[in-house]
């Protein structure tokens, strides 16, 4: 799989997730999120990329989501910027 960079992980996670994740959030915690992204985006199914995320949030009820939705909307944020071919499952660095 080719590695995305930083600003594209940055992109899909403030698209699919949260758009005001900052900078500030420090590079050890942006490479942690870096990997789940690229494990969601390359997993076989939602479902699968799923299982990646499940442990983000202690209760994903209180913020009216699931991992599954989560996982959708980075697929498709990847997706949407053309880092991402679904066919393929193949990560397309920028």
């Amino acid at each position: 799989m080719n590695e995305l960079t930083q600003e594209q992980i940055k992109a899909v996670y403030r698209s699919a997730i949260d758009p005001n994740a900052r900078d500030s959030e420090g590079m050890d915690w942006w490479e942690a999120v870096g990997a789940e992204i690229r494990a969601v985006i390359s997993a076989p199914t939602a479902k699968e990329a799923s299982m990646v995320i499940e442990w983000w949030h202690h209760d994903w009820s209180t913020v009216a989501d699931t991992p599954l939705k989560a996982a959708q909307r980075i697929r498709s944020s990847a997706r949407k910027s053309g880092l991402y071919d679904a066919k393929n499952l193949e990560v397309n660095a920028g």
